[in-house]
C-alpha cells in the first residue's frame, strides 16, 4: 500500500469538506497529524484494517455539573422500592421518612427552612428526630442501599479499571439486583433514576472508544522438509 497516496486523498478529503486555508499550523494541530501519522504507519504492512467504534461506561472527572433543582427533580422521580410499611402517623409512611432523611443527609448545609420547604409537611426539627428514631427501630433500607451501592461500585471498578471490559448501564442494574438479592430484598428495583444518581455520584459517564484493528502477514520463514534435510546433512 502506498501511504504517500493514502495521505494525499487524505488531504483532498479534508479540502473537500473542510475547505483550504492558509492558516499558520498550531502545536495542537500539529500533535493531532502526529496521532494520524502514528495510524497510518499502522496500514504499511497489514493487510486488513478496520476501525470499530464502542461505547463504555468510564470514570469521569468532568461528569456535569447539576443544579440543586436538578437533584431534587431526581430525588421526586426516586423509585427505588414501594414499602409496605404502616404509617407512623397519618401524613408520613415509612418510605416518606426514609425518603427525607435520606434526601436531608445529602444536604447537610442546607437550613431548616430549606428543608421545610422541600417537605411541605414536616413542622419542626421533631420531626426529623422521629424518623431517625422509626428508622433505626423499624427499617434498614438505609444501610442496605450503602451496601448495594458499595458492591456496585467495586464491581464496576473490577471489570472497567482493571479487566478493562465494556461496561454499560444494563451492568450496573445486574450489580444492583444481584447485591439485593444477597440481601433479601427481593422487591428492590434498580430503576433508571437510582443508575443516573448512582453514576453521578460516582463521575461515572458514557464515553464512546475508536479501536483500530489490524492484521499483518507473518514474516516467519516456513523450513519445507527438504530444507531440513540439507540443513542436517551439512552439519
Amino acid at each position: 500500500m502506498n501511504l504517500v497516496n493514502v495521505a494525499k486523498h487524505l488531504l483532498h478529503l479534508a479540502e473537500t469538506n473542510f475547505g483550504s486555508a492558509n492558516a499558520v499550523t498550531n502545536s495542537d494541530e500539529m500533535f493531532a497529524s502526529q496521532q494520524l501519522f502514528e495510524v497510518l504507519k499502522t496500514y504499511k504492512n497489514s493487510y486488513f484494517s478496520e476501525f470499530c467504534t464502542y461505547e463504555t461506561l468510564e470514570f469521569n472527572d468532568e461528569y456535569d455539573n447539576m443544579t440543586d433543582e436538578e437533584e431534587s427533580n431526581d430525588d421526586e422521580d426516586d423509585d427505588y422500592v414501594k414499602n409496605q410499611y404502616m404509617d407512623i402517623s397519618s401524613n408520613f409512611t415509612m418510605e416518606d421518612m426514609e425518603n427525607i432523611i435520606e434526601w436531608i443527609d445529602e444536604h447537610s448545609n442546607y437550613s431548616f427552612s430549606t428543608i421545610q420547604h422541600r417537605f411541605r409537611k414536616i413542622k419542626s426539627m421533631k420531626d426529623i428526630t422521629r424518623f431517625r428514631q422509626y428508622i433505626e427501630q423499624n427499617g434498614t433500607r438505609s444501610e442496605k442501599l450503602k451496601k448495594i451501592k458499595e458492591f456496585m461500585f467495586n464491581e464496576f471498578y473490577i471489570k472497567r479499571a482493571i479487566e478493562k471490559e465494556v461496561v454499560h448501564d444494563t451492568d450496573l442494574q445486574l450489580f444492583a439486583l444481584q447485591k439485593a438479592k444477597q440481601l433479601g430484598w427481593d422487591s428492590f428495583k434498580a430503576s433508571a433514576t437510582f443508575i443516573k444518581s448512582f453514576k453521578k455520584n460516582n463521575r461515572i459517564s458514557s464515553r464512546r472508544y475508536t479501536k483500530l484493528i489490524t492484521r499483518s502477514a507473518s514474516n516467519r520463514k516456513v523450513c519445507s522438509m527438504n530444507g531440513m534435510e540439507i540443513y542436517l546433512m551439512s552439519k
